[in-house]
C-alpha cells in the first residue's frame, strides 16, 4: 500500500524516511532530429551510457539493477508500493525547443546488430513471453501496458526501410504493429519510429485493434531495403508521465501528488529512463537535466 492521508505521506518522509531525491544529466552526443524522439539512454552523462549489450536478435529483461545505465530509486519495497511525488527537468541547448521529457520503465530490449540492421527479410527474435509471475522482469503482468518503440544505440546508416514489429499481445495472440517507415541517419538514441514525415509514431508504435500490451516481441521485417549500418533496439516500456519544458535553460517543475493524475507507481524493479521529444533539431553537446522526488509508505 502506499499512504492513506496526507499527514500519513508527510510522517513517512520526514520520521520514517521512506523516500528520497534522484537526478540525472545528459550530455547530447550529436545533433538530434526536428519532430522527433531520443532515448537518452545511450548518451553521455549520469548515469552511464547505457550499450544495449547482448547477442544478436535475443531478448535482455532489465530492472533496476542492470549493470549500466540503471538509475537507483531506494530498491524494492514491497508490500508497500512506490511512487513519484514530484518531476523535474531543464534542457540547455542552442536550438531545440520546446521539448518534451517522458519517463518509461524501460523492461527489456531485443538487440539488432550488423547484419541484422543491413539486411532485408525478417529477423525472428528469441524472447520468453513476459508472464503473471511475482518477479520484478514480471512487474507489468503478460505485458499489460507495455509499448514499443525502436532506437537506435549507434548512429544509423543511409537508406529508410520500411519495418513491421510482429508481437504477442497480453492473452498471447499475435498482432502486427501499423507499418512505419524508419529514419536515415538518425543520429544515437534516434527513436526510428518518430519523426514529422508520412508513416511515423510518436513515440510509441500503435497495437492492433483491442490489445493493451505487448507479452512478446516475435519478429522485426525491413522490407524494400535495409539501413546500411547501425545497431538497434526494439525496446518494451511502459510509460509514466510526461513533462513539458518550454524554453531552454527553463526549469519546470510538475507536483504529483496534489495535480491529477497523481503519483504514479514506480514498480519494484523498474529501470527508469527517459525519452525527449524535440520541436526543432536540438543541438549537440545540449544538456538535459532531469530529477525526481519519490516516497513510499508501508
Amino acid at each position: 500500500m502506499g499512504w492513506t492521508s496526507q499527514d500519513d505521506l508527510i510522517t513517512q518522509l520526514t520520521v520514517n524516511g521512506k523516500g528520497d531525491t534522484v537526478t540525472m544529466t545528459k550530455t547530447l552526443n550529436a545533433a538530434g532530429t526536428a519532430g522527433s524522439w531520443t532515448l537518452l539512454a545511450p548518451h553521455n552523462g549520469w548515469p552511464i551510457a547505457g550499450t544495449f549489450a547482448g547477442a544478436s536478435l535475443t531478448y535482455v529483461p532489465l530492472d533496476d539493477t542492470t549493470a549500466q545505465g540503471a538509475i537507483y530509486h531506494g530498491g524494492n519495497v514491497s508490500t508497500a508500493t512506490k511512487h513519484f511525488l514530484t518531476a523535474g527537468g531543464c534542457v540547455v541547448a542552442a536550438a531545440g525547443a520546446p521539448w518534451y521529457i517522458m519517463a518509461i520503465d524501460l523492461v527489456g530490449y531485443v538487440p539488432l546488430l550488423t547484419t541484422d540492421v543491413s539486411t532485408i527479410g525478417t529477423k525472428t527474435c528469441t524472447m520468453t513471453a513476459i508472464g503473471s509471475g511475482g518477479g520484478t522482469g514480471d512487474r507489468y503482468a503478460n505485458g499489460q501496458g507495455l509499448r514499443l518503440f525502436l532506437a537506435g544505440f549507434t548512429a544509423m546508416g543511409a537508406n529508410a526501410p520500411t519495418c513491421i514489429v510482429n508481437y504477442l499481445d497480453t492473452g498471447g495472440g499475435a498482432g502486427a504493429t501499423t507499418t512505419f517507415t524508419s529514419t536515415a541517419s538518425m543520429t544515437i538514441g534516434g527513436v526510428l519510429n518518430t519523426g514529422a514525415a508520412a508513416n511515423k509514431y510518436n513515440p510509441f508504435l500503435p497495437l492492433a485493434a483491442g490489445d493493451t500490451g505487448v507479452s512478446d516481441i516475435v519478429s522485426v521485417v525491413w522490407a524494400g531495403t535495409a539501413h546500411a549500418s547501425g545497431s538497434v533496439a526494439v525496446c518494451l516500456a511502459k510509460p509514466l508521465w510526461c513533462l513539458p519544458l518550454p524554453a531552454t535553460g527553463l526549469y519546470s517543475k510538475m507536483d504529483l501528488v496534489n495535480a491529477l493524475p497523481s503519483m504514479r507507481q514506480i514498480k519494484d524493479g523498474a529501470n527508469i529512463h527517459f525519452l525527449l521529444f524535440q520541436t526543432g533539431a536540438t543541438t549537440s553537446a545540449g544538456t538535459v537535466n532531469i530529477d525526481f522526488d519519490y516516497g513510499y509508505g508501508g
